[in-house]
């Protein structure tokens, strides 16, 4: 079974989705123009194009960059050439124009018209730091029925169109990393198949597996899953910044004297263990380890001894999504929270009067601690970043919308807390300066 503790995803109606929006607001910016292009053998002096329709794009490995690879790879690999560029093209998709108006402008006589389609594959790599980014591959353009001119098309058009892709869209698209609060987390492992895109990662050292491309993923939108092992390791991380320390008095009736016992105490909260609560979305529940340092002293005779305290109590946690679409954990509360204690070099003769401490104690820490969670403010476990892309005049920016908080089965039976939304998308206008 793949080795993973959270998966981000996406399949082909909302990458489709995607990609229609950020054809309609840039279209007229950046796919029409002229090519400066010449083919003296044709008296071509300059090609003008236009993608006159949405691209489209089918998530499933593709056979042309596959085809890449394999011949990178003939001479090195020798007989496991096949394998390694099935390997090395498992997160390639292809996408399709299925309309490319080409006008052919002569040095003498009218423009020729063509109507032509343009194929390309692409792959996404992880860049340092767990960037994604897409590469196109492999790119041709077919013009039904004219060879000839195919050919001459993808020496002499291909090499400019691809520069202009490059440079307008693929080196603005950048996927930052999936933010998970403080954990480390290992570089992701992508995959297309099944018609989506997903990309799995693990808590360091740990190296993600790829997770299953069939099965009841959610649809038509973009989805973040994570297991339980890593919001544990998150709030871990989280509680260990927030200890609780305080101070405790009593009056205890010891023949012939009253003594006054006294305590200072630190407890610390660790190893968290939180299961998702089938059918209610966004509630966790687990338990959780408290660990107290205890001191404890008493006037006027003298003693001083050290000891500790441990529980393990019920936790219950919330996740809800907050501003700009961050998903944070709130710890709600402790529930049947009971400490057992161990004391070093007490006398025997003192069990009785130890007995009265600890029963006054033990509420008192308990306060403690529950007070310290309702304090706790909620813990930011991850984001799905903004694409944009800068235009001349502006910037397009493709977020989410109607985030929703859920709980998601994997096709390979792992229980995640998952967030998901639809794709939206808007447009920032550059700020105006004004002139003297």
């Amino acid at each position: 079974m793949p080795d993973y503790d959270a998966v981000i995803g996406i399949d082909e109606p909302a990458l489709n989705e995607v990609i229609r929006s950020v054809y309609d607001a840039t279209h007229d910016l950046l796919l029409t123009g002229s090519l400066p292009i010449a083919l003296p053998a044709l008296s071509v002096t300059r090609i003008d194009y236009d993608l006159a329709t949405v691209p489209v794009v089918t998530l499933a490995p593709s056979a042309e960059v596959r085809d890449w690879h394999r011949a990178l790879l003939g001479d090195i690999a020798g007989g496991s050439a096949e394998q390694a560029a099935v390997t090395a093209s498992r997160a390639s998709f292809e996408l399709l124009v299925p309309r490319v108006d080409l006008r052919f402008h002569y040095a003498d006589g009218d423009p020729t018209e063509f109507q032509a389609s343009l194929h390309a594959g692409l792959q996404m790599i992880v860049e340092s730091g767990g960037v994604l980014t897409a590469d196109l591959v492999t790119a041709r353009i077919d013009v039904p029925g004219n060879p000839a001119l195919t050919q001459i098309v993808n020496r002499g058009v291909v090499p400019e169109l691809v520069r202009l892709i490059e440079q307008n869209f693929l080196r603005q698209l950048r996927i930052p990393p999936l933010g998970l609060g403080t954990l480390q987390i290992a570089p992701p492992v992508v995959a297309t198949g099944e018609g989506r895109l997903l990309a799995t990662t693990a808590l360091q050292p740990h190296l993600p597996g790829t997770a299953p491309l069939a099965g009841a993923w959610p649809e038509r939108k973009v989805f973040v899953a994570v297991r339980a092992p890593m919001l544990n390791q998150l709030l871990d991380n989280a509680a260990a910044a927030y200890p609780v320390t305080g101070d405790w008095s009593a009056q205890i009736r010891l023949l012939p004297v009253d003594v006054t016992v006294s305590a200072e105490y630190t407890a610390r909260f660790s190893d968290f263990s939180l299961d998702v609560v089938p059918g209610q979305n966004g509630r966790l529940r687990g338990t959780a380890r408290i660990d107290v340092d205890l001191h404890l002293w008493a006037k006027p005779v003298g003693w001083s001894f050290d000891g500790t305290a441990t529980a393990h109590p019920t936790v219950r946690v919330t996740a809800s999504v907050g501003a700009a679409n961050e998903v944070v954990l709130k710890l709600d509360r402790l529930e049947s929270v009971t400490f057992d204690f161990d004391f070093n070099g007490v006398p025997a003769f003192l069990d009785n009067v130890l007995r009265t401490v600890v029963n006054a104690l033990a509420p008192v820490l308990t306060a403690a601690a529950e007070g310290q969670i309702a304090r706790m403010p909620p813990q930011p476990v991850t984001r799905i970043p903004d694409l944009r892309i800068p235009l001349d005049e502006a910037t397009v920016v493709v977020t989410l919308q109607d985030v929703q908080i859920t709980t998601l089965s994997t096709p390979d039976d792992k229980i995640c807390l998952a967030t998901t939304g639809g794709v939206t998308m808007r447009t920032e206008a550059f700020p105006t300066t004004s002139r003297g």
